[in-house]
């Protein structure tokens, strides 16, 4: 008779156990928001490579741009130095009497392109995926969305009854032991 009382009511506590809609909704609620952001996040990646393969082709411009100036200025000296231009030629004799300014400009030259290219090889790198770590948010928020089965909550019942169960015999032991120590106290 009493386990079939504690059936019914084992029926009775799990039929009224219900996960609430909107704890429910909250959690579909967020599953939608995380795909919603992982579309944002693929638009702004998108975006973002465009804006780098720009950047990356204009480099590539100013350093072809430089490089034809370059070769106009050498092929004017060799046409001053040609036409007997003097003023010219002691400019380029000044500027050979000095190697060693011309060697740390140099030097500083290859160190700022250096610098450049890490700085550009910087600006290309590309940016990392949000894939995975969006897709487990979805998953365990996705659980929550769902309603839990009758053997869940059959399970999680149980564990809630022994649990109590444990703690009322624990305080029942705990009670007595203090009622013996009491009376002890109460004889002496």
């Amino acid at each position: 008779m009493i386990r079939l009382l504690m059936m019914v009511s084992l029926g009775l506590v799990l039929g009224g156990c219900k996960t609430q809609q909107v704890a429910l909704d909250e959690a579909n609620h967020g599953v939608a928001l995380i795909s919603e952001l992982e579309t944002s996040l693929a638009d702004f990646r998108r975006i973002e490579t465009h804006s780098l393969n720009a950047r990356s082709a204009s480099l590539r411009a100013q350093k072809d741009a430089l490089a034809a100036v370059e070769k106009i200025a050498k092929r004017d000296m060799r046409i001053r130095a040609a036409v007997g231009d003097r003023a010219t030629a002691r400019i380029l004799d000044t500027l050979l009497a000095s190697t060693d300014a011309l060697a740390d400009e140099d030097a500083a030259y290859v160190n700022a392109a250096a610098q450049n290219e890490a700085a550009v090889a910087a600006l290309l790198t590309p940016l990392p995926t949000t894939k995975e770590s969006t897709s487990a948010a979805q998953t365990a928020l996705a659980e929550m969305g769902k309603e839990l089965g009758g053997g869940i909550r059959r399970a999680e019942f149980f564990a809630f009854w022994k649990a109590v169960k444990a703690s009322v015999e624990k305080e029942k032991e705990e009670i007595a032991k203090a009622e013996v120590d009491a009376s002890d106290s109460e004889s002496k």
